[in-house]
């Protein structure tokens, strides 16, 4: 797979390769940390905002071109390759609009005391920290790199970034776009090392290091954690998105044509999107008219050659990972559950598939299954929702289809989810809005473009005390 120095991508459908990234050493991956943390803008945030602008119309200008380099490294449909494309499009956008204000706001007014002496004055500073290290998943090429890098621009502070070794190119295309746009080199790095655990490691730890972003899996988000705390206890800010296990309720009022439309997020991205819906817990009283609606709706989708325009899914990541999938599924219909359509598996393509009669306790939705998966648990209450729900760990997202804001809002409180939806998929969002989870998704940290600026920054406070 890989010569001496670099790594070769390849395309999960077809086998060709698609490009190669160089890796660096060690030492080359220090000499990059240092470069970033020494970088200083030496351009204003009104300067800042019209790269992401220039960024942004490039993107608009070339989106066939750019939404294929994503098909090509991830298998995704172009039609979905597209859609990312559009969302990094708004990202840019909205950080664009956002960094203008940042030179000129003062945020000294907000913090002044009526009780103060008067011969004392407060003046608060907001400054971008010195130095962000991100690290990115393989689902979202670029819109997962975008949405971390674009508030770093915004907000000044200088980022280096470790793609996924799955899909790194559209990242490496995304520096080179921000080059041509006037980005200065040392504003944003992206690197791949020859071993991941290490390199993760030896950026986390980088003893000049203000924040971490990730996205990506429990378990390595856990290990990051721990190694983020340096041999000389320099203290970082941590902004994790862990996963998600969403769980879409349909209760016994929902309407059955606009619920049975929402079920079809659970084949977004061909499943592979924290926030799409991993369970769907479904009312007794209206489960074969819903099963029945879905299933039409289902099988309307075309899966395939993911550079057919006319396939709404593509393949899986690789093939080991449709393999997984297929298994766990497999080991659900062994245990009682219900076949109702798909569980079909060629190379890294695998079929959307719905079952119904799922167990809670069963692997494939006790766990996160990153796959074109719609599972049915029979439910006979909201209450058994809740339980149901909060017997995970698992805190991203939630959605439920009902008729009563009253039941939705009640059964929101209850699971305390980072961002729900009522009579909508639990994917939803826009780029500006918070966007995180708590349990084992999150710490509560929050990105989407307003958050993400915030936490890229520092405040500091300085009193003049006048003689």
């Amino acid at each position: 797979m890989n010569s001496s120095d670099k790594l070769i991508i390849y395309n999960p459908f077809n086998s060709k390769k698609v490009g190669s990234i160089n890796l660096k050493s060690k030492k080359k991956i220090d000499e990059s940390l240092i470069s970033a943390f020494n970088f200083n803008y030496k351009i204003s945030s009104i300067d800042r905002s019209e790269i992401l602008k220039k960024c942004a119309d490039f993107y608009k200008k070339n989106i066939n071109t750019e939404a294929l380099l994503i098909t090509k490294e991830s298998g995704l449909s172009i039609k979905q390759a597209t859609y990312e494309v559009n969302r990094a499009i708004n990202v840019l956008n909205y950080s664009s609009e956002h960094a203008k204000k940042l030179d000129s706001t003062d945020i000294s007014s907000l913090y002044q005391n009526k009780d103060s002496k008067s011969n004392v004055e407060l003046s608060v500073i907001k400054e971008p920290v010195d130095l962000a290290v991100a690290i990115t998943p393989f689902n979202h090429p670029l819109n997962q790199v975008v949405h971390k890098i674009a508030p770093a621009v915004a907000a000044g502070t200088a980022i280096v970034l470790k793609p996924s070794e799955k899909t790194p190119l559209s990242a490496y295309r995304l520096r080179e776009i921000f080059t041509l746009c006037g980005l200065p080199d040392e504003a944003f790095i992206v690197l791949n090392g020859f071993d991941i655990p290490e390199t993760v490691k030896q950026l986390v730890s980088f003893k000049l290091l203000n924040v971490v972003s990730f996205t990506g899996s429990v378990e390595v988000g856990q290990a990051i954690e721990k190694m983020m705390l340096d041999n000389n206890n320099y203290l970082k800010k941590y902004i994790p998105e862990l996963g998600g296990n969403a769980a879409f309720v349909v209760d016994h009022d929902a309407d059955i044509e606009l619920s049975s439309s929402i079920a079809l997020s659970a084949f977004d991205n061909c499943g592979q999107r924290c926030t799409s819906i991993k369970r769907i817990l479904l009312h007794n009283s209206i489960a074969d008219e819903f099963i029945f609606n879905f299933k039409k709706k289902a099988m309307k989708l075309t899966y395939g050659n993911p550079f057919d325009k006319k396939n709404d899914l593509g393949t899986l990541i690789d093939e080991n990972s449709a393999k997984n999938i297929f298994n766990r599924v497999n080991n659900a219909l062994n245990n009682g559950a219900k076949l109702i359509y798909g569980n079909q598996v060629d190379g890294a393509l695998y079929s959307p598939t719905i079952i119904d009669y799922v167990k809670p306790d069963m692997d494939l939705v006790k766990y996160e299954t990153f796959g074109p998966i719609a599972p049915i648990i029979r439910i006979k209450s909201i209450e058994e929702c809740i339980n149901i729900v909060n017997s995970s760990s698992f805190k991203l997202a939630g959605a439920i289809a009902t008729s009563s804001c009253s039941t939705a809002e009640r059964y929101s409180k209850s699971i305390s989810v980072g961002q729900f939806s009522w009579n909508g998929s639990p994917g939803y969002r826009t780029e500006n809005a918070p966007f995180g989870g708590f349990g084992i998704s999150g710490n509560g940290e929050k990105e989407g473009v307003i958050h993400s600026i915030d936490g890229l920054m520092r405040i500091r406070t300085f009193w003049k005390h006048k003689q």
